[in-house]
């Protein structure tokens, strides 16, 4: 139980006591409490809400050397030189920073932007020291220098280059829980202190020259929980996490020069996320077998975790896998049955022959990719699925909800398509229809080919080139497309002339004709089975004025630059009733 929790107890148990504490007795409590807590603890009672005169906490103290000067500029009628502002800004940082200080004030959170001329750090060590007496629990420090932007540069990276040396030997900072560190570099120091406090470590654009560095940095903080590194230099092959004991959640992003393995074996994680473009991630069954967080892209992993998901991640609740299948390996398979996943992103560009999800709790799936040949989803709790692929599944079985929330997919389509092609979509929506897969389909041939049936089919095309075939293809396209979904809804875009052109001119023609629809749905021409349809442009009715529609597809296929406009993405609209056997109209 934490100690505000103790005192939330002692204080309902007797309530009137605790409120005629003394003043004073109230603020030493609250002094061994953080100060999130203590804000929390402010709702206890009546007495405790009037401390916030007697008793002042400073949530967010900012020190921006870039905010000052341009403040500084704006109200100068003679512009001042770099010098100048430099030194006015840390003469005020110090002063105020002192009387938070002197007056003994908790600050939650603490941001210090220097800027620094040359190697001149005797200002920032001086600001240091105060930080170091501060009662800070968040802690953030930005130094920048000439070198700060080594990282888009060629710059000789020695000991000599001009950054910021963050000091181990701020020990006193017993309150500090969070620290952020910019701009910095950290040299091998045998003279560390303790972080005994200190649980959660970000360190952006930092230089770090050996291991040994690396090992006083865990050494100062023991009691790391939480660690970060974005766009750091290291002088070592290999990032070993096991350094650090405690260590719950690490992240490794952007480009780290040299480096090129992270490794987490040996450790324990719950959160693991790693964005650095060709990175070898090594992992073993032990390191894994707790983490409930993976977010990886761009990295290397062994293709034994992506096979099974389930034996090496037994307590995954969220996964994001993206682009980190090595181009020199082959996956034919992915096998997901996490009694614990919730939600699973994945993004793979080549075609993988299997994927295999057997999840009772997963309630999002998202894929972006080259596709799937089979796809077998056993999930009855998904509320969402977004599944974008070059590539329509062969085969297809789902166990999903009837009532999900979002349940969209896309498929790329090119002018070189065939019959097999519309003959997969239609599988595909039978299958996920749950209707029995139909002998054959002919594109040209309607006739004596039972018409698909299936409900709530909302379609959106996007053709993104009108080239010279697209007039041919559009008819085709049409035909195919309208046969083998008959759609509730669909939306159509960008340079969609051809397209709208052909498909207005079909449903125009939707009465029926005795000598080939009859008592039966027509099987030789789509259009008969229209009931009725509803056309918009945007939000307007263009139902009644279907050949200014089509005149209105001229004028936003693209603009002067040669750039689609967002507007014109999806800005025709088509609404369809279909006739159904039992409502066939006679002849």
């Amino acid at each position: 139980m934490s100690l505000v929790n103790k005192l939330k107890f002692r204080i309902n148990e007797d309530s009137d006591r605790f409120s005629e504490l003394p003043e004073d007795i109230i603020h030493y409590i609250l002094s061994f409490l953080p100060i999130k807590d203590v804000v929390r603890a402010r709702i206890l009672s009546k007495t405790w809400k009037s401390l916030n005169n007697s008793y002042e906490i400073m949530l967010d103290l900012h020190y921006d050397h870039n905010s000052f000067a341009l403040e500084l500029l704006l109200d100068s009628e003679i512009e001042p030189e770099i010098d100048e502002i430099r030194d006015k800004f840390m003469h005020y940082a110090d002063n105020h920073l002192s009387r938070v200080v002197q007056q003994q004030i908790p600050v939650l959170k603490l941001a210090v932007n220097v800027a620094v001329i040359g190697s001149e750090f005797c200002g920032v060590n001086h600001l240091m020291e105060l930080v170091r007496k501060a009662r800070v629990e968040e802690l953030s420090i930005f130094v920048q220098t000439q070198d700060f932007h080594w990282y888009d540069d060629e710059v000789v990276f020695d000991e000599g280059i001009i950054l910021y040396e963050f000091p181990y030997s701020i020990t006193e900072a017993k309150w500090l829980r969070s620290l952020t560190l910019q701009g910095c570099k950290f040299i091998s120091n045998n003279n560390s202190g303790m972080y005994s406090s200190l649980q959660q470590l970000y360190l952006s654009q930092v230089l770090l020259f050996s291991d040994e560095a690396l090992s006083n940095i865990a050494n100062c903080c023991p009691e790391i929980e939480v660690i970060e590194f974005d766009c750091c230099f290291f002088r070592i092959d290999n990032l070993k996490l096991s350094k650090f004991p405690k260590l719950k959640k690490a992240t490794v992003k952007g480009d780290h020069s040299n480096l090129q393995s992270v490794d987490i074996t040996e450790t324990n994680l719950e959160s693991f996320w790693c964005n650095s473009l060709d990175l070898d991630c090594l992992m073993n069954l032990a390191a894994c077998s707790n983490i409930r967080e993976l977010k990886l892209k761009q990295c290397n992993i062994g293709l034994d975790l992506l096979k099974d998901l389930t034996t090496y991640f037994p307590l995954l609740e969220n996964a994001k896998l993206s682009s980190v299948i090595p181009y020199t390996e082959v996956l034919d398979r992915i096998t997901v049955a996490n009694p614990h996943l919730r939600s699973l992103k994945l993004l793979f560009d080549r075609v993988i022959q299997e994927i295999s999800i057997n999840c009772p709790k997963l309630s999002h799936f998202d894929y972006t990719g080259a596709g799937f040949e089979e796809v077998y989803l056993d999930c009855p709790r998904l509320r969402t699925c977004y599944y974008d692929s070059r590539e329509v599944p062969r085969l297809i079985l789902l166990d999903s909800p009837t009532d999900m929330q979002y349940n969209f997919y896309r498929f790329d389509v090119d002018y070189k398509l065939d019959k097999s092609w519309f003959i997969s979509i239609r599988k595909f929506l039978e299958q996920i229809a749950r209707y029995n897969t139909a002998d054959g389909f002919v594109l040209d041939e309607f006739e004596g080919v039972q018409a698909f049936k299936p409900k709530n089919v909302h379609l959106q095309v996007q053709i993104l080139y009108g080239g010279p075939e697209t007039n041919q293809f559009s008819t085709a396209f049409v035909d195919g497309l309208v046969w083998i979904t008959r759609p509730t809804t669909l939306s159509v875009g960008c340079d969609c002339y051809h397209f709208v052109k052909y498909l207005c001119e079909k449903i125009a023609e939707k009465s029926r004709d005795s000598s080939c629809c009859d008592q039966q749905l027509c099987s030789k021409y789509w259009w008969h089975n229209i009931s009725d349809f509803e056309v918009k442009h945007k939000e307007k009715d263009m139902t009644q004025n279907l050949a200014s529609l089509v005149e209105m597809t001229k004028q936003s296929r693209r603009g002067l630059s040669g750039r689609l406009r967002p507007v014109d993405l999806m800005p025709f609209h088509f609404k369809f009733e279909w006739h159904s056997i039992e409502r066939q109209p006679q002849h």
